[in-house]
């Protein structure tokens, strides 16, 4: 049979599958503007407007003529970079045999007058070079008082000719005078460019795209020497941040801040939704030797003394014009990253710290916003202005003719190099790996490029014990004539070993899962557990090895049965030379629970019921939550629920990219949770006996979660177990959390205590006026609840070194997304990627005091302390 398939390509817009037009507009609507625009259609019904690129590059460049006070300045790329480099003579208005004759001796800067003679030949030499601006039709040519002031050079074998051409002999002294000056602040200063304000939510359960050291990687990328992170609690990676920037020895600086404070010499006790008043935000920031920061126009800030502005576009006038410093925010990697800012630093002062402050609060700064939008102290922002007309000067200074990108694949180094200069370059790459990690032999370090030619390279890496369990960064310098350019990539690496680090069950045979990622050249291996009484830790009570077989860079589970009566224990799983140790302890097998399916709300969808004398429990598939846990002696479920009503903002545009108030207890993957609205596959496991047992699953698009939910005997405690394996790094922290409603009412009666590190037992209540939350570092991993007038407790217990921290959230009705009294306390958890990661949460719920389900819980080894 002669038949085929036709090949579809759509990598190429101009293959004619994809239908463009142009748009523009250039006038007033409530504003004055130009907007270049590209329309493209496929299929009739698919439409999309983007900016069009090359008009809008342009324009800016018009737009900035007029923010210099010269309008109709056209300047051509490179004419500064090369006047700067030479020596020249200034001639004005030359007869061209004059001309031509200064000429032969050396370069000449000549001032002309467009209708003169000379004036009128050189402009007929020149005529390609600014033939754009005929195409552009922007407002501003049609001004009754629009002049054109061109800025060309012309070259003949030997020497350079530079003409400003111009009917104003102001305008082209004016001009001067700024090149003069420019090139004055350029002798002064150096330019550091930086990104203030990146966000990367390395620490929160909600997702951004972006890690530290990958925006750090694409920001040195761009020339940017400084990075100041913001995001939601990333001022707690601070030291991490700054041992990453050490440990490779970039040439650059990186802090932290959460906004409106940042500078601040540390964050220790830094509550950010418990600072009452605007006034706390800035004596915080004082006391710390920072700085706090308010929005232009912001009536409510207004009665306090704060340290500077916060850029925004619309406020260019105050920006410029009053003397106080400022900050432009440069956001999420999903927001492309467009805004950044360039401090002028004293020459010999060097980049620290210290000499970005004080460039910041002495207003030495410029901030850039989108299409080069520029604000700032004219004498900084107006040099920087003719810079970019100027182009070349700012891209040789911040090395971007070479493009460089990275990052891993597996093991291996992947390196992107493109050459945007006119000649070829001939370099090398040197790359400086972290802690653990080794150059394979046989990188040679050399690449040679031609005028725009890409190379990509392939450098494998050898990962020792030293890199598992952390972040590596590798650093990447290229060296290519009179020019260097640094970049960043990372390693990403789990734990060689990943067990459960707290685990419960019934005697006489423990299920252990262990899961190892193999970081060696063996594809077979070892893996040897031992157990051992934890008032014994010399003589092991079991021990089995089991072999595991997994090629370099993947990872294994392997199931251990361990047979052991009841009692606390340590368990010690040792492979590929390391050892980890993780609590466990074992029960009796005894009582009766009992589980069951129901359908409690006709939605065809079944609940799970587990049910023991102590406690009922229902399960729900959506999100795979704990829905209630009723403690029988009071009747009453401590869990907060709306379910099986929907919330009351059901109907909301967009209401599940939200968080949305099931109840129960459920998890933050991400806000809205990811988990939120996810059916699972569910089934009993474990139907009868002395405990009982449901198994929820799930895939979020190659991200696999399963919690397995146990209630013991006929105890109070049930258990739920997280095994997740993802591969989006986005999805960086697990947030378990029971929503907590004790008694009937939910008010200042209930008493939740915590075991911190800095105060011990701890008690928080809930505030009727207002919601507010706390990052609380606990000695013990456990929390409490107690109402004081029902007499009903809760106890929540974890592993209490696998979280960050554990946050507290006392909620309001002021809060749109869930309009009701409730508490939270979750333990954010790093979700661990490259391997399979094991979490447990224990619930314990009983009448009378709380310290009776603690000493329970210790009973039974599930109390872990640091």
């Amino acid at each position: 049979m002669h038949i085929h398939a036709a090949a579809q390509d759509l990598s190429n817009a101009e293959n004619g599958s994809v239908i463009k037009n142009k748009t523009q507009f250039n006038g007033y609507t409530n504003h004055w503007q130009n907007n270049y625009t590209q329309w493209y259609r496929y299929g009739n019904l698919f439409k999309m407007a983007v900016p069009e690129v090359p008009p809008a590059i342009l324009q800016s460049k018009v737009d900035i003529a007029d923010d210099l006070g010269l309008p109709g300045l056209f300047l051509e790329e490179g004419f500064l970079s090369h006047l700067y480099t030479c020596s020249y003579r200034i001639l004005e208005n030359p007869e061209p045999a004059a001309l031509e004759k200064a000429l032969e001796s050396g370069n000449i800067l000549v001032i002309t007058h467009p209708d003169s003679r000379i004036g009128r030949i050189l402009k007929a030499e020149a005529k390609g070079v600014f033939s754009w601006k005929d195409e552009l039709k922007s407002y501003q040519f049609g001004a009754a008082a629009y002049e054109e002031l061109e800025a060309f050079r012309l070259t003949n074998k030997a020497n350079t000719l530079f003409v400003i051409s111009s009917k104003s002999r102001n305008r082209a002294e004016q001009l001067l005078q700024q090149i003069a000056d420019t090139k004055a602040l350029l002798e002064q200063y150096e330019l550091y460019k930086g990104w203030f304000g990146a966000s990367s939510l390395l620490k929160s359960v909600t997702c951004t795209q972006g890690h530290p050291l990958e925006l750090i990687g694409k920001g040195m990328n761009e020339g940017n020497s400084w990075f100041i992170f913001d995001g939601y609690m990333d001022f707690l990676a601070k030291d991490e941040i700054e041992d990453w920037v050490k440990e490779v020895d970039l040439p650059i600086v990186a802090n932290v801040g959460f906004s409106p404070i940042y500078g601040c010499a540390d964050y220790e006790g830094l509550q950010v939704q418990d600072m009452a008043t605007k006034q706390s935000w800035i004596d915080y920031a004082h006391k710390k030797g920072g700085y706090a920061f308010r929005r232009v126009y912001d009536r409510d800030c207004d009665d306090f003394e704060f340290d500077g502005y916060i850029v925004h576009e619309g406020n260019k006038e105050q920006i410029d014009h009053e003397n106080v410093p400022f900050i432009n925010k440069t956001g999420q990697l999903a927001g492309n990253l467009t805004s950044s800012m360039v401090l002028f630093i004293e020459k010999g002062e060097g980049l620290s710290n210290e000499s970005i402050w004080d460039a910041i609060m002495n207003r030495r700064e410029v901030a850039i916003l989108e299409q080069a939008k520029m604000m700032g102290p004219a004498k900084f922002r107006n040099a920087l202005q003719l810079l970019y007309l100027d182009k070349d000067y700012l891209e040789n200074y911040f090395g971007d003719r070479l493009d460089v990108e990275s990052k891993f694949e597996g093991y291996n180094l992947l390196l992107r190099l493109k050459n945007y200069e006119t000649k070829k370059i001939r370099g090398t790459v040197s790359i400086r790996p972290g802690t653990g990690l080794k150059v394979k032999p046989g990188f040679t370090g050399t690449f040679e490029l031609d005028a725009g030619e890409v190379q990509q390279i392939s450098v494998p890496m050898e990962v020792g014990p030293a890199a598992m369990g952390r972040t590596n960064p590798v650093a990447l310098h290229f060296s290519w004539g009179n020019a260097t350019k640094s970049s960043l990539a990372m390693l990403d690496l789990p734990p060689a070993i990943s067990v459960h680090q707290l685990l419960y069950a019934h005697e006489p045979t423990v299920n252990y899962p262990v899961t190892i990622h193999n970081f060696s050249e063996n594809n077979a291996f070892p893996v040897e557990l031992k157990v051992f009484k934890k008032t014994n830790l010399r003589k092991p009570v079991f021990s089995q090895t089991l072999n595991c077989e997994t090629a370099k860079a993947s990872y294994k589970e392997l199931q251990f049965e361990l047979a052991l009566p009841a009692g606390e224990y340590l368990v010690k799983t040792s492979a590929l030379g390391l050892d980890y140790e993780s609590q466990l302890g074992v029960g009796k097998a005894e009582g009766k629970p009992y589980v069951y399916e129901v359908d409690l709300n006709s939605d065809g969808i079944n609940e799970y019921r587990m049910e023991n004398d102590s406690v009922q429990v229902t399960l729900l598939r959506t999100g795979a939550r704990v829905i209630e846990y009723i403690v029988k002696s009071k009747d009453d479920n401590v869990l907060f629920k709306i379910w099986p009503e929907k919330a009351e903002s059901h109907k909301r545009p967009f209401r599940r990219r939200n968080f949305y108030p099931f109840g129960g207890f459920e998890d933050f993957l991400g806000q809205a949770s990811m988990e939120t609205h996810q059916i699972y596959d569910a089934r009993i496991t474990h139907k009868e006996g002395d405990f009982v047992q449901v198994e929820m699953e799930t895939d979020y698009y190659g991200n696999s979660l399963k919690k397995i939910f146990t209630l013991y005997g006929n105890s109070p405690l049930l258990e739920v177990r997280f095994t997740l394996d993802f591969k989006n790094p986005e999805a960086n922290v697990l947030g378990p959390q029971p929503i907590l409603h004790l008694g009937e009412e939910h008010g200042t009666e209930d008493v939740f205590t915590v075991p911190t590190m800095e105060e011990g037992l701890k008690e928080y209540r809930m505030r009727p006026e207002k919601y507010y939350g706390q990052a609380i570092n606990v000695k013990e991993g456990w929390n409490a609840g107690y109402d004081t007038e029902e007499d009903i407790a809760f106890v929540g217990a974890f592993p209490v070194s696998q979280p960050l921290f554990l946050h507290m959230w006392m909620n309001h009705p002021v809060n749109k997304d869930a309009p009701h009294y409730y508490t939270e306390f979750q333990p954010w958890t790093p979700i661990v990627q490259k391997s399979k990661m094991y979490f447990t949460y224990y619930l314990w719920g009983s009448g009378g005091a709380w310290q009776n389900g603690v000493d329970e819980l210790r009973k039974r080894n599930l109390i872990s302390t640091r």
